[in-house]
């Protein structure tokens, strides 16, 4: 009988937990947006963040013109030394069904 109890318990639980976790979340993440929006004028989360940290602010202190693109690494390029059909692929015959 203890095990029934202890059964209902846990059930009734998950349920009151699950209830009270959906009330309550749209709460707690509309509080966690305003303080993360709020964060750069009163120390929110940017509290401990440089100004040289944050990551739109170097990219636009980087800025290029339009058109300009700086590649920063190039990898090797493997030297192939099949040519031809033989780079091509594996070739199947097949036959045309209609």
């Amino acid at each position: 009988m203890t095990f029934i109890y202890f059964l209902i318990s846990v059930v009734l639980f998950y349920y009151i937990f699950k209830f009270g976790v959906r009330l309550l979340m749209p709460f707690f993440f509309r509080k966690l947006a305003e303080k993360m929006m709020n964060g750069n004028s009163q120390g929110g989360f940017t509290q401990n963040r440089s100004r040289s940290q944050n990551p739109f602010e170097r990219r636009n202190a980087h800025a290029r013109p339009d058109g300009k693109v700086h590649v920063s690494y190039m990898p090797p390029k493997e030297k192939s030394e099949r040519k031809g059909p033989q780079t091509a692929g594996e070739f199947i015959d097949f036959e045309e069904v209609k």
